[in-house]
Parts: structure tokens; C-alpha cells; sequence
């Protein structure tokens, strides 16, 4: 609705032929009495214009009110200084949930993105063993905002990048040798109870080179096997190994290099990064000729834009906070707008039993893993969990409360919203009593029927702006409210009465709030259980 208020804004601009690039600031106000929106236009215009910034609101509002040809708005007033407060019709409320009703699960989508593609980039782990619960909180995060941008209108693909060439591969295949001949297992190498797994499903008289191959492949099975019990797939799965066959990574240099924005120093060849805000020059290639970790990326992310996406997006764990300046100075240097490569820095997760933090799997003695979380309380509230707070914040969970069965379990809370909703109609259906016609909502106009016709109507702005910041903890927050209110609402008002019009309204109602709460949780990958 927000996108509303904003086209008789730009209408009343363009009327006046006042060029404006700033953003519209609309607001909701706290206080209800100030309307369902806020606008501070005139304000912030007055002094373009040299105009008094009531006067110039009250010339907007009566704007606003001469182009209301459809009654949306119930009044426009003019506050303060020259504040514009708009309240919509009960009408408009009325007619939302009759969209709502028409549009089902397609309610809340847009064409915000306008197909644009993106590709996002997240997990990523190394092949060297299993997921764990940081990989799971990324993985959930990076498909949640996968699925935000298509509802709005991007064409979205999702990549998972294996870095099978790296020095950590060659310490899994030494690991799994070691074990294989009996010896320890060298220095910096890994020797967790996969790796013991791994040897007894191989030979040690085995090539060197196919053991390598087959242990990357025996961890890659088991991590795409956990991120499909979690819900989530990959459009694509791209190797590392692939830019160093095909020589990519050395036409990388030579694009840097034709560019003028690298150096020769001691041997190595350096990228000029400081000449685009990063606090050091970075190593492309070592004086041994041995190209950089970074210029592996550089090479990485020159393929993502060379297939055709106008825009990246990669979800990273926060040790590669310090990677974030260099890789974006470097696409840069390469001639991508900025700003085409977003970066997200995914903050670590901490569990908790009782209140006591764990470490460690009772199983295994090692490091807890994503598989043994979702196995102890399920996806739903494992994709949940992981989802619920900011990604830039750090994340604290209780493995109990996960598993609860009671209101105090968020998940649980919202699930239990839709169950109920579904059981007032089967309820209603039961008793004989039904919809008679959609168009009975015209008679709810109550001031709880308009809050909770008003919460519904705001599910399109709050999808597109979870979506344009990427935050799917803003569309859970706002289902908890609109669950929140419902329960009030249903206290309070009776829904199946004698009175067979106003139930049919309110049946209505209650149609229409079911769809929004399972738009959500369908779209963030949580079922929306009939029953509890």
C-alpha cells in the first residue's frame, strides 16, 4: 500500500514538474490517531521550492483527496509543521481481503525486481567434513532471501561454490591415507570420526589422486544430503578445480593487468586495491607463481558476471569479514558498477540446553553438526531458529525450548496460529454454518475488523522491504504480531454466532488471515500444520 501513497506523491511531483530523486519517506505512525501512514514531503520540499511547509502540505493533501477517484482514503489531514497523515478507507481494507481470497498463495507477490537476475552464493563449506550449525544458519538465511527476491519479482539462482582445490582438500586425502596405513594423522590434518568413515569405506591401495576424488565426493554427498532435509536446494553446485583447468584464473591476472591497476613487487604481482578504499595492496600471484587465494575469487565472481547476472550476492561466515573490501575494490577494477556485488557477513550460532551452553555432541565427542540439530527438533524450527534474528547479530538458541510444545516457542506460537484458524472453519462447517458471500465483509467496520484488515493489507510492503534488505527475521516478526493480534481478536469477537451474515464476515475475515500467516511460513520454507 505504501507503493500507493508513493504514486500520488510522484503524480503531485510530476504535476508541479518538481524533478525529485530522493526516496519517499512513508511512515506508519506508532499513534493511531495520526492515520495509517505518515508523510514528511512537504518538509523536505519547502525548501526546494521556497514554499511554506504547511501550506505546501495542505496543497498536496488537497491534491491527494482530487485524485482519490477510487476512495482509498477515508481522510487526509495535515499535522505540526506539515506533516501529512493519511488513514484508509474501511472500504480499501474491505477489498484487500477479497484480493486476498482471489490471489491465495500469490498474495504479497510483485514485480518489484522486474526479472533481474541475481545469483546468490552462500554455504560454500569446504568438502573436508560435515556442515555445521553456522553453515546451517547461512544455508537458511541464503535460501530465505532467495525465495524473498523471487516472491518479489527477481529471477534468483542459487549457487554453491566447492572449494575442492585448495590446501584443505590435500589434508582431508593425507587425513584418510594416514588412516588407511596406520600412521597418524600429520600436522593441521583432520581427525574427526568422518574422517575414520570415510577410510573404511575406501581402499589404501587406491590411487593417491582417485582417494582425494572420492573422499571430496563422500563428504559432498552428505552435505547436500543435510541441506535437502533442511529444505534447501542449489540451482547449481560450481567447483574451484574448474577455474584452475581451464587456465581461467591466469586470463584473470592478464584482465588486471591489462586493466593498469597491478604492479610488480619482489616477484609478485600486487592489485592496486588501496587505489579503491582498501587499507593495504593485496598478492594476486606469489613470486613462486603460485596465484593467490584472492585471485581465485577475483576469477570466481569474473565468471558469475560473465554468465549473465548483472548482480551477485554471496552470504559469508564472519571470518571472511576482512575478504569483503578487496573482492568488491577488485570487480570494480574490472569495470562492475558498485554496488553490483552485495556481500553478507552471517554472524555464528550458539546452542543451549537448559541454559547451559553445548559444545559438543553426546554422539560423537565433537563438534555439534547441522544434521544431529535438525534430527533432534526438526526443520521447521530448525529454519525457524535460524532465521529469526538479524544475520549481522549473533545467534543463542535453546535445543529444549526448540522441541516445546507450548507458546513460549516461537515456531510453535506461529504454527499453533494457523492450526487454529484452520480448526474455526472446519469448526464453522461442522455447525452449518458457512460463507454465504465474500462481499459480507462490507459489513465489518469495527475498529478491531479494521486492524486486523489493516495488518493484512500491510503484508505487500513488509514482504518487498524483507526482501529489498534482505532480512527474513522482518516477515517473522510480522507474522508473531499478526498472530499476536488475531488471538486477541478472536477473544474478543466472536466469530461463528447467530447471526449468519456476520459470521460469514467474519469467516471471511478469518480465510483471509489464514492465507497471509501460510504465505509466510510456506515462503520461508516452515510448515503451516491444520492440526497441532
Amino acid at each position: 500500500m505504501k507503493s500507493a501513497v508513493a504514486a500520488f506523491l510522484r503524480s503531485y511531483l510530476a504535476s508541479k514538474k518538481i524533478h525529485w530523486d530522493e526516496t519517499l519517506v512513508i511512515d506508519i505512525p506508532k499513534q493511531k490517531s495520526f492515520g495509517d501512514f505518515s508523510v514528511n514531503l512537504a518538509l523536505l520540499l519547502s525548501k526546494k521550492v521556497g514554499q511554506n511547509p504547511r501550506t505546501l502540505a495542505e496543497e498536496i493533501k488537497a491534491y491527494i483527496l482530487n485524485q482519490d477517484k477510487k476512495g482509498i482514503f477515508e481522510k487526509v489531514e495535515v499535522a505540526g509543521p506539515g506533516f501529512i497523515n493519511i488513514t484508509l478507507s474501511v472500504k480499501k481494507l474491505q477489498e484487500t481481503v477479497l484480493e486476498i481470497l482471489k490471489k491465495d498463495k500469490k498474495y504479497g507477490h510483485s514485480n518489484l525486481g522486474n526479472k533481474t537476475r541475481i545469483l546468490l552464493e552462500f554455504v560454500s563449506a569446504n568438502p573436508t567434513g560435515p556442515l555445521h550449525v553456522g553453515h546451517g544458519r547461512w544455508a537458511v538465511i541464503g535460501d530465505d532471501i532467495a525465495r524473498l527476491l523471487s516472491a518479489v519479482g527477481y529471477k534468483v539462482h542459487k549457487e554453491f561454490y566447492i572449494n575442492d582445490a585448495g590446501r584443505q582438500v590435500e589434508m582431508l586425502k593425507e587425513s584418510v591415507h594416514a588412516i588407511l596405513e596406520g600412521r597418524d594423522i600429520p600436522a593441521g590434518g583432520y581427525k574427526g570420526v568422518y574422517v575414520k568413515e570415510i577410510a573404511d569405506l575406501l581402499s589404501s591401495k587406491q590411487d593417491p589422486k582417485k582417494l582425494k576424488a572420492r573422499a571430496i565426493k563422500h563428504i559432498l554427498t552428505q552435505q547436500k544430503h543435510t541441506l535437502a532435509a533442511l529444505g534447501v536446494k542449489f540451482n547449481f553446485w560450481f567447483s574451484e578445480k574448474s577455474l584452475h583447468h581451464k587456465k581461467t584464473i591466469q586470463k584473470t591476472a592478464k584482465e588486471l593487468v591489462d586493466k593498469g591497476v597491478t604492479y610488480a613487487k619482489e616477484g609478485a604481482l600486487w592489485f592496486r586495491s588501496t587505489d579503491f578504499g582498501d587499507d593495504k595492496d593485496r598478492v594476486l600471484v606469489r613470486g613462486s607463481g603460485e596465484p593467490t587465494y584472492f585471485l581465485g575469487d577475483i576469477t570466481y565472481h569474473l565468471n558469475k558476471y560473465k554468465r549473465g547476472y548483472p548482480h551477485l550476492i554471496d552470504v559469508w561466515g564472519t571470518d571472511h569479514h576482512g575478504y569483503v573490501k578487496r573482492l568488491k575494490s577488485s570487480m570494480v577494477a574490472l569495470g562492475y558498477p558498485e554496488g553490483s556485488l552485495e556481500i553478507i557477513i552471517g554472524q555464528l550460532v550458539s546452542l543451549y540446553r537448559r541454559g547451559e551452553q553445548v559444545r559438543m555432541s553426546k554422539r560423537t565427542g565433537e563438534m555439534i553438526t547441522l544434521k544431529e540439530v535438525i534430527e533432534e527438533i526438526g526443520v521447521d524450527a530448525t529454519r525457524y531458529y535460524f532465521a529469526m534474528n538479524d544475520v549481522h547479530t549473533h545467534l543463542d538458541f535453546d535445543l529444549e525450548k526448540a522441541k516445546e510444545k507450548s507458546m513460549e516457542n516461537p515456531v510453535y506460537y506461529l504454527q499453533y496460529a494457523h492450526a487454529r484458524l484452520s480448526s474455526i472453519l472446519r469448526e464453522a462447517k461442522k455447525r452449518g454454518s458457512k460463507i454465504k458471500s465474500k462481499k459480507d465483509i462490507f459489513i465489518l467496520d469495527g475498529a478491531d475488523d479494521r486492524d486486523l484488515m489493516k495488518m493484512l493489507l500491510d503484508y505487500p510492503d513488509e514482504l518487498a522491504v524483507a526482501a529489498s534488505l534482505r532480512q527474513p527475521h522482518r516477515l517473522l516478526n510480522f507474522a508473531k504480531d499478526l498472530a499476536t493480534y488475531f488471538h486477541s481478536y478472536y477473544h474478543k469477537n466472536r466469530v461463528i454466532s447467530d447471526d449468519k451474515t456476520l459470521s460469514s464476515a467474519r469467516l471471511v475475515l478469518v480465510s483471509a488471515t489464514r492465507i497471509v500467516i501460510r504465505n509466510i511460513l510456506d515462503l520461508l520454507g516452515i510448515s503451516a500444520p491444520d492440526k497441532m
